[in-house]
């Protein structure tokens, strides 16, 4: 290297920012003071554990669904004056720009955070699949999460908004892909990475959740059905409680130097691949 290359290389060392770190300790009950959230298919199970535990941390908070009954009937029994429902079907490409248009109008001008939990499962197997199925579930898991990003990313980048985008994948991405479910959490698997990449820039941060067996209805599970699990290594299901606050972890300040991971919340349930 030459002096001149050497003597330049050790003026761009001070040119750099500096930065130090400051480390503050803060109650849960405040992690999320002052955001706002946007929660697709929160009106039960995991995604509506999380509107809870966001709404505990101190956001406000929009959750969304396609059955208008189903709405008003969470968010009269969560009944929090910081929660708002609003009917969207994230299978429906062209509404969602008016539809995040209307939840920001809600929410106090922005979105903070966004939460794709929208999904759908079909129990028939590679060999009964129907198209009509495979739409469905790739519409809604694969597809939905694609434009519903694409729609709050560029508000947040348009407004200067540093936030978060929250991703359900599944322990389902862990595996061999022989149905559209499999297939659709392998496909936002790859897409929290491409987002991860893309929006850093804009002090954006994605990652995903990647549940295991979890008591859900989308399962059959009722909420006072036993949660044993008979092949998972834990013995047991996951509760949507523990989604939520791993949720909570990621889209606030704490977990800000997680950036394009897909964190496996399974009991073990993503090991069994190993075994065969």
């Amino acid at each position: 290297m030459g002096i001149a290359k050497k003597i330049k290389r050790f003026m761009n060392f001070f040119k750099e920012e500096k930065k130090v770190a400051i480390i503050q300790s803060v109650p849960e009950q405040s992690l999320l003071s002052g955001k706002t959230a946007l929660i697709t298919g929160g009106t039960g199970g995991i995604g509506r554990a999380i509107a809870e535990k966001l709404l505990s941390a101190g956001a406000k908070v929009v959750i969304t669904g396609t059955n208008e009954k189903k709405l008003s009937a969470c968010v009269k029994e969560i009944n929090s004056e910081k929660l708002c429902g609003m009917q969207l079907n994230v299978a429906d490409v062209s509404s969602l720009g008016s539809k995040v248009t209307e939840a920001i109008g809600m929410l106090n001008g922005k979105i903070d955070i966004l939460v794709n939990c929208a999904g759908v499962i079909t129990n028939s197997s590679f060999f009964d699949m129907t198209a009509e199925e495979y739409d469905k579930v790739m519409d809604i898991n694969a597809k939905g999460t694609f434009f519903m990003s694409q729609a709050v990313s560029r508000h947040m980048i348009e407004k200067g908004i540093h936030g978060h985008i929250l991703n359900l994948s599944s322990a389902s991405a862990l595996r061999p892909a022989t149905t559209p479910y499999h297939m659709s959490k392998w496909a936002v698997r790859g897409l929290t990475v491409g987002l991860a990449d893309i929006l850093a820039q804009y002090g954006i941060v994605v990652n995903a959740i990647g549940p295991g067996p979890t008591a859900t209805a989308m399962l059959g599970k009722n909420d006072n059905d036993s949660i044993y699990h008979a092949t998972n290594p834990s013995g047991r299901f996951a509760v949507p409680e523990e989604i939520a606050s791993l949720a909570l972890f990621l889209v606030s300040q704490t977990g800000e130097l997680i950036v394009g991971d897909t964190v496996y919340i399974t009991g073990g349930a993503g090991i069994t691949t190993l075994h065969g």
